[in-house]
C-alpha cells in the first residue's frame, strides 16, 4: 500500500538543522503526490515554503505549563489535535512521522492502531552521561525503554545513535540509520562562490552545556592563533550566554573572542572563515559541520561517538580531538594555520564525501522506509 497522507509530527518548532530537514522532505513528499499534515506549534518558521494544496499546517494553541519544559508543553497540547486528526484517517493509507517528543504519538498511533516511524537525533546514552539535569535524563531515558519498542520503526541520523539505541530496543531490525536529508542544490550551487577566507575561526549552536564553547574557548587562548591575528565568532543563543561572556570578559578576550546571536543564515561567516571548530561533548550528527565543509570551512570537531566523525571520516575529512582536551585541540589550531596544504587536501576529501546528506536521495530513502512500513 503507497503513502497517501502523512503526519509530520514536531510540535515544539525550533530554528536549527532540523528546520531545514522538515522543510526538505515536504518538499520531497508533495513532489511525490503525499498529502502532509504537520502539527507544530509555530507555522511562522515554515513561511518560506510556498503554499500548497497538499501541505496542512495544523498549529498547536500552546498553554505553557508553568513547571514543565516548553518542549513538554507543546507535546501535551498536541495530544487533541493528534487524536482528532487520527481518528478522520483512513489507517491503511496514513503513517505518522515522529520527530520529536516520539512517547505522544507513539501511544496515540498504537491506541487508534496506526502505523508510527519515529526519529532519534541524539546518542541516547551520552545524552544521560552529560546531562545537566540527572533525573530529568534518567526519566526521559526510562520512557524510552518503555516506548520505543511499540515504534513501528525507529530512524537515527547517525550510525552511532542507531548503536546507542541498540542497548534497549528489543527488535534490533527495526532500527536504521539516514543521514540527514540537508544539502540542496542551492546550497552546492552557493558553495562554489569563492570568498577570500580570513583569520577567522568559528563555531555555532545553542548556547548550552552539550555544546561546550568554554572549552573551545580555552583551546583558542592557550593556542598562538590570538598572537596571529585570529579572532574567535561563537554564533547561538542559549542560557550560558552569560557565562560565556563572564569568561570572555574575565579572560581577557573581549578583542579576541565574540558572540554574535543567532542567525538563520551563516553562509557567509562559513565562506570568510577559515576553520569551523565543532566541540561538543556528544552530538546526533552535527548539521552545522556539513554546513561549514560544503561551504569551504577546514572543520575540526570532538571524538563525540556519534555523528561529528562519520562526517569527518573518522579524521579523513578534518582532526578529530578528544572532548576536553584543551592542550591537543591548541595544538591542532596551530598546525593547522601554519600547514594550509594539509588542510585544503583535507576539507576536498570531506567536501568530495558530501553527497551523503544530499536531501533528495536521503529523502527517497525515507520514502521508501514509510511506505515498506505501512505495506506491513
Amino acid at each position: 500500500m503507497r503513502i497517501k497522507n502523512l503526519i509530520i509530527y514536531y510540535p515544539s518548532f525550533e530554528s536549527g538543522g532540523v528546520e531545514r530537514i522538515i522543510k526538505n522532505l515536504i518538499k520531497f513528499f508533495i513532489s511525490k503526490g503525499i498529502k502532509i499534515f504537520l502539527i507544530t506549534s509555530n507555522k511562522q518558521n515554515l513561511k518560506i515554503i510556498k503554499k500548497n494544496k497538499n501541505l496542512k499546517i495544523i498549529t498547536i494553541k500552546n498553554n505553557y505549563h508553568p513547571y514543565l519544559p516548553k518542549r513538554i508543553s507543546s507535546s501535551i497540547n498536541s495530544i487533541k489535535y493528534l487524536y482528532r486528526l487520527l481518528i478522520k484517517m483512513n489507517k491503511s493509507d496514513t503513517i505518522v512521522h515522529s520527530m520529536q517528543s516520539n512517547f505522544i504519538p507513539i501511544i496515540i498511533s498504537k491506541i487508534l492502531n496506526f502505523k508510527v516511524v519515529i526519529r532519534n537525533s541524539e546518542d541516547s546514552i551520552e545524552s544521560i552521561k552529560y546531562s545537566e539535569n540527572k533525573f530529568f535524563s534518567y526519566f526521559i531515558f526510562l520512557l524510552r525503554f518503555i516506548f520505543y519498542n511499540f515504534a513501528d520503526f525507529i530512524v537515527t541520523n547517525s550510525k552511532g545513535s542507531a548503536k546507542s539505541l541498540e542497548i534497549f530496543v528489543f527488535n534490533k531490525k527495526k532500527i536504521s540509520h539516514i543521514y540527514n536529508p540537508y544539502l540542496t542544490e542551492e546550497m552546492v550551487k552557493k558553495s562554489k562562490i569563492k570568498f577570500k577566507k580570513k583569520n577567522i575561526v568559528m563555531t555555532a549552536g545553542r548556547l548550552t552545556i552539550q555544546k561546550n564553547f568554554i572549552f573551545l574557548i580555552d583551546a583558542f587562548k592557550r593556542s598562538s592563533l590570538i598572537k596571529k591575528g585570529y579572532i574567535l565568532n561563537i554564533f547561538g543563543k542559549g542560557y550560558l550566554e552569560k557565562k560565556i561572556k563572564s569568561k570572555i570578559k574575565s579572560e581577557k578576550l573581549n578583542n579576541s573572542v565574540f558572540l554574535k546571536g543567532w542567525s538563520n543564515d551563516l553562509t557567509n561567516e562559513y565562506k570568510k572563515s577559515k576553520i569551523f571548530v565543532l566541540p561538543s561533548l556528544y552530538e546526533g550528527l552535527g548539521n552545522v559541520l556539513i554546513e561549514a565543509i560544503n561551504y569551504g570551512a577546514f572543520s575540526i570537531a570532538t571524538n563525540c561517538k556519534s555523528g561529528p566523525s562519520e562526517i569527518l571520516m573518522n579524521g579523513k575529512g578534518g582532526p578529530i580531538v578528544p572532548i576536553n582536551d584543551t592542550i591537543f585541540l591548541a595544538k591542532t589550531l596551530d598546525d593547522i594555520s601554519i600547514n594550509n596544504k594539509f588542510a585544503q587536501k583535507k576539507l576536498n576529501i570531506a567536501k568530495k564525501n558530501l553527497k551523503r546528506f544530499n536531501y533528495k536521495s536521503q529523502s527517497q530513502k525515507y520514502f521508501n522506509l514509510l511506505n515498506d512500513v505501512l505495506s506491513k
